[in-house]
């Protein structure tokens, strides 16, 4: 009596949905190292504004603002800075996937039907967005934090 093994897509093709899964994630780290050499503009252009209103935060202090009031100010201008960024870059990235997904801007072999699909095969899922905003946003954090912190703490 002969035995069948019943498989499906997936285990089928495991190498293949494997390696797919390695890509994602090696391009998930390739653009998260971009995105913290993109932190350090933030943070030299929070530096350079802290450095240019020096004087400002004088006057703010000398009308009784608190070193905590100050700190707020810069902070809040940095996630600004963050979250402006944030947004451009997912909702483009999100309108480029959607492009993807329903036109097929970029495709594979050129038409030489060597390939099941003619087109990159894309999906866009709403658990990857979040991943990538919850790390933009804590580099954000990190990135709005840092300079403040070492720039109030010097001495006056």
């Amino acid at each position: 009596m002969e035995a069948f093994n019943v498989q499906n897509r997936y285990e089928q093709q495991e190498e293949a949905y494997r390696m797919t899964e390695i890509e994602k994630w090696i391009t998930f780290l390739i653009l998260t190292f971009i995105l913290l050499i993109a932190a350090f503009n933030v943070i030299g252009s929070l530096s350079m504004l802290m450095i240019d209103k020096r004087e400002d935060i004088g006057i703010l202090r000398n009308l009784g603002a608190t070193d905590r009031f100050i700190r707020r100010i810069f902070l809040y201008e940095g996630w600004m800075i963050s979250l402006l960024g944030a947004t451009i870059g997912l909702v483009v990235g999100i309108a480029l996937c959607l492009i993807q997904e329903h036109y097929g801007m970029i495709s594979l072999g050129g038409g030489s039907g060597s390939f099941v699909t003619d087109t990159y095969p894309v999906k866009l899922m709403w658990n990857d967005v979040f991943i990538v905003a919850l790390v933009v946003g804590a580099i954000g954090f990190l990135t709005a934090w840092y300079p403040v912190k070492r720039m109030l703490n010097k001495p006056r």
